[in-house]
């Protein structure tokens, strides 16, 4: 087994997994290829011919962190968080990581354990997915959104770091559930269970009331409970260090929103990447599963043949949330966007 020391000193060792009962990190020896090319560094990841170690993670507590601290994209899901991050990665400049299990344990184990333990390991965590693989690359991480409660522990720990929220509004997040049928329907009641551990009133609702609640209402409830973690985060992070950015926006004008976040996060990619990529493959093919075409406009059709679907108790839905959350920002109304409302 690699020596801790040695696992610190060489960005192919990968942070892949945390055990949150042992407080363990399991390691891969992986190239930033095999990094960037997988959809998501989680459990669908077949590391199998890498090589493996383990460690406490206490042997890494001593690794400082980065002097050059990586950028954060945290999202609401559907929104091209996956894309997105695709599109920044560049060898030699920047690293794209795309949910990074291992922040997945540490948000749950916040929400099990407490912010005590959560205290003691993040900062090696990030320490050690910070490294990049060539001196001077910048390094950006697009956790997965059941990760969002972590924002404001990371912008603490990291006061340097810059964070982009990527979003999107009320309406297309319940279309985006709705149109994926029972398997979306199942995920919004999952999140909701998750995001419920995180302290916000709306769940101390009486389960009996809750159950009376259809999936696309339970749905909306996710959505406002998501923004008002990631907005809390925000007001303490500052407007020099937090933007946002509507996912519709970035999938219909791709290039200027590749600049202006290029620019807000000082990656130096440069205007000739941002045009080489909007103009590029990444945007006729599915962000998830290359295999399969998508574009803006199968999106945006989809949404409308599922609003059509569905009828008016779609905005009926959504004006009777924004009575639950009054404070949620409305379509345009978010704070310090990247991209003229």
């Amino acid at each position: 087994m690699s020596k801790a020391p040695q696992i610190a000193a060489d960005p192919a060792w990968f942070p892949y997994a945390h055990d949150a009962g042992s407080h363990t990190l399991r390691l891969s020896r992986v190239s930033r290829k095999a990094l960037v090319e997988e959809a998501f560094l989680d459990d669908r990841w077949d590391r199998s011919a890498a090589q493996q170690a383990a460690h406490p993670v206490s042997d890494f507590a001593g690794l400082a962190l980065p002097k050059r601290a990586p950028c954060f994209i945290w999202h609401t899901a559907f929104c091209g968080s996956t894309l997105l991050a695709r599109c920044l990665d560049k060898p030699g400049t920047n690293l794209s990581l795309r949910e990074p299990a291992v922040l997945m344990s540490l948000a749950n184990m916040k929400r099990t354990q407490g912010a005590e333990a959560l205290g003691r390991e993040l900062g090696p965590v990030l320490a050690l997915l910070s490294r990049p693989f060539v001196r001077r690359e910048h390094v950006t991480i697009k956790p997965t959104n059941t990760v969002n409660n972590l924002a404001g522990d990371v912008s603490r720990l990291l006061p340097q770091a810059r964070h982009l929220l990527l979003y999107s509004d009320l309406r297309a997040f319940l279309l985006s559930i709705a149109k994926k049928g029972e398997p979306g329907r199942a995920f919004a009641r999952q999140l909701f269970t998750i995001f419920a551990m995180d302290g916000h009133a709306i769940a101390q609702t009486a389960p009996r009331e809750l159950l009376k609640l259809t999936d696309l209402q339970i749905a909306a409830l996710v959505w406002h409970m998501q923004l008002a973690s990631l907005l809390e985060a925000a007001r303490a992070v500052g407007a020099d260090r937090f933007a946002s950015l509507d996912g519709d926006s970035f999938l219909q004008t791709p290039e200027p929103a590749l600049i202006a976040v290029d620019d807000f996060f000082g990656l130096g990619l440069g205007a000739d990447h941002a045009k080489a990529v909007a103009d590029g493959p990444l945007f006729g093919r599915d962000s998830k599963d290359p295999t399969q075409a998508y574009s803006a406009a199968r999106r945006a059709e989809e949404a409308q043949q599922t609003a059509a679907m569905i009828g008016p108790s779609l905005d009926a839905i959504i004006e009777w949330s924004y009575g639950l959350f009054p404070s949620s920002p409305r379509p345009g109304a978010m704070p310090h966007p990247l991209l003229a409302n």
